[in-house]
């Protein structure tokens, strides 16, 4: 997989630094509301949001046909200083499944050292490996079963 290099963060020109025509609305508050159909806006570069506040987007209260969804071919979440992110997403399914392989070879590891390995103790005797995997077989379970868990239910992203 290739790492993706981010671009340098730009933004839109400022309005009191943008040199060409330009609308300035101004007011104390500004109330857009579209009562029957869509409020739709484009811009050929950017379309910057800028608060000193939040920024909230509200949809509907019920999951059916409600989404907030961004389509992009790369999306960066925060801001490292003045850089984009550089930590990769996880997917959550692929995820789960490579944990699901490595716990479960794990445990097969165990239950061989655990029942198959023997070897002859400093006395002379035969030992096991038994007391030091006794419990492991246990809690390989409990992260097997967990792994589900660990995958959220409301964001989802594309592989």
């Amino acid at each position: 997989m290739a790492i993706v290099t981010p671009p340098n963060i730009t933004a839109p020109t400022e309005p009191h630094v943008y040199q060409g025509k330009q609308v300035i609305i101004n007011g104390n508050r500004l109330l857009f509301n579209a009562k029957d159909d869509d409020i739709l806006l484009y811009s050929n570069t950017y379309l910057g949001f800028s608060t000193n506040g939040s920024i909230h987007f509200d949809t509907g209260d019920t999951e059916k046909d409600c989404f907030f969804v961004i389509n992009s071919p790369d999306i960066y979440l925060g801001l490292d200083g003045n850089e984009y992110p550089t930590e990769p997403g996880v997917l959550g399914d692929k995820n789960e499944e490579w944990l699901n392989k490595l716990v479960t070879q794990l445990k097969e590891v165990c239950k061989i050292l655990d029942t198959s390995y023997s070897h002859t103790g400093d006395r002379g005797g035969s030992t096991t490996a038994k007391p030091a995997f006794q419990g492991v077989s246990a809690t390989l379970d409990e992260l097997l079963n967990t792994l589900p868990e660990i995958k959220s239910k409301h964001v989802y992203i594309k592989t």
